[in-house]
């Protein structure tokens, strides 16, 4: 009979005290029941805050920070390294604007200042807004009530944003506070689009793709960003109905494998109601970027609408492992079987399909058929910011809707973290940490009185569960 060598005791028994301090999470599911039962909204809102999650892997960053935290980098001098920015209060169409003025459009000085006079007339600087002003510039970069709809967010908020989103000191700093929202709301991981191909310098100017991304990584390399204890890891983008895309994706497979210590994946992304944007146009593109990068992932959004469409089998024609939203995936039964079965997951976002219109009554959003189908499924924000809400809102709303059990909860939150794009080694420790953090808040709340270990809970509601759920506290 072979005997385990000495050295090996100390871990084997590391191994099974582990085992018996974190039951299975199963074991939790008739507690958890109880207390969904028995808890108040608000009470429930907290727990959920309070548990352990796993990561956002789908978020675009620049729409992800609260926007009142836009408002404060983009006027704080230490930050702008010259630079001033403007935004359009006035909205009186001058002599030769042919488009209707966009009000809070902001603006660099430098294009400022080639403005027309009058029109410059229309602006105001961005660190001379009234209170009222400023009010009104953070409720114009967000969508606050369901008929505001995808047009308000893609044509105007977009919009608003442009040149913001452009400057690598003002998205570096909002890269930590994305890092210090996770860790408040109990994450492990944060997946950001985050393109520095865009970065410009204050005069406009191109400041080249390896410089901006240089600019980012010393900012979350700082004291404050790694002490979040969020893993952090971004993809760049490429706008799917871009005259320019395919040559624009070959770019964006180039960057990331140059910069692949923080970047690890592309996603193709842009309203899929484009036709100009459809999946097949890019299938031989990505046939060759297949032989040139084995460290390159791939996320798409596909299947976006609630038309019947062919949109995500198609995208995973182009290779991608991950599917942005996957809404009308229950049109396409062959493809519906091949999830099943293949590995592939769909980054689910409630908040972001409500407010956009695609399924405006969540009762009859996809997600339950999806996870009790068996397919990998997992919750994230998308827009965050935009939304005004976090990821505890999107947990909240699938408990409340769709009736959740606390193993489909944790194998969410598990999912995130396994079909990230994060290597192996990270993601090894993460799930490991995640299931150590389970584990202990089973064990917390197990038994006696769960309302106690709620008391003193940072729980803040975030405006969308304050305007849409009746959550005030």
């Amino acid at each position: 009979m072979s005997r385990l060598p000495l050295a090996h005791i100390p871990l084997l028994l590391a191994c099974l005290g582990q085992a018996a301090a974190e039951p299975p999470s199963e074991t939790f599911d008739q507690r958890f029941e109880e207390i969904t039962r028995s808890a108040t909204r608000e009470e429930l809102y907290t727990f959920l805050f309070d548990s352990p999650k796993g990561g956002d892997i789908h978020n675009h960053h620049e729409y992800s920070v609260p926007m009142d935290a836009w408002l404060e980098v983009a006027t704080d001098s230490r930050l702008l390294h010259g630079n001033r920015y403007f935004t359009r209060t006035l909205t009186e169409r001058c002599p030769g604007e042919r488009d209707e003025p966009l009000q809070f459009a902001t603006v660099r000085r430098a294009t400022y200042d080639t403005l027309p006079e009058c029109v410059k007339h229309g602006y105001k600087p961005l660190d001379q807004l009234t209170p009222t002003e400023k009010e009104a510039w953070v409720s114009s970069l967000q969508v606050q009530k369901p008929s505001d709809g995808r047009d308000e967010f893609f044509e105007r908020i977009v919009d608003r944003l442009s040149e913001l989103e452009r400057d690598p000191h003002l998205m570096a700093e909002l890269l930590y506070r994305q890092m210090k929202q996770a860790s408040d709301e109990g994450l492990r991981y944060l997946e950001t689009q985050v393109d520095p191909r865009s970065f410009r310098d204050p005069a406009g100017a191109a400041i080249g793709q390896d410089a901006g991304a240089m600019i980012l990584r010393q900012r979350v390399a700082q004291a404050d960003a790694q002490g979040t204890g969020i893993a952090l890891r971004m993809q760049v983008s490429t706008l799917r109905f871009a005259d320019d895309a395919e040559e624009d994706l070959a770019d964006a497979f180039a960057f990331v494998h140059r910069n692949h210590d923080l970047w690890v994946g592309v996603n193709l992304v842009g309203r899929e109601d484009n036709p100009a944007g459809r999946p097949a146009r890019f299938l031989g593109a990505l046939r060759r970027l297949r032989r040139a990068y084995n460290d390159v992932a791939l996320s798409l959004h596909a299947g976006e609408s609630a038309e019947p469409s062919r949109a995500v089998r198609d995208a995973l024609l182009l290779g991608a492992t991950r599917i942005g939203h996957g809404l009308n995936l229950l049109s396409d039964p062959d493809t519906l079987l091949l999830m099943r079965n293949g590995g592939y997951l769909i980054e689910t976002s409630l908040v972001s399909n409500q407010l956009l219109g695609y399924t405006p009554d969540l009762a009859t959003h996809p997600f339950p058929e999806y996870l009790r189908l068996g397919i990998p499924i997992c919750l994230n924000t998308d827009d965050r910011g935009a939304w005004d809400s976090n990821l505890v809102d999107e947990y909240f709303l699938a408990v409340t809707t769709y009736n959740l059990s606390w193993t489909e909860v944790v194998a969410l939150g598990r999912n995130s973290l396994t079909y990230s794009f994060a290597e192996p080694a990270l993601k090894k420790r993460m799930l490991a940490d995640y299931d150590r953090a389970v584990a202990a808040f089973e064990n917390r709340h197990r038994e006696g009185d769960w309302r106690a270990s709620l008391r003193g809970s940072k729980g803040r509601r975030s405006g969308y569960a304050r305007r849409f759920l009746g959550l005030h506290r």
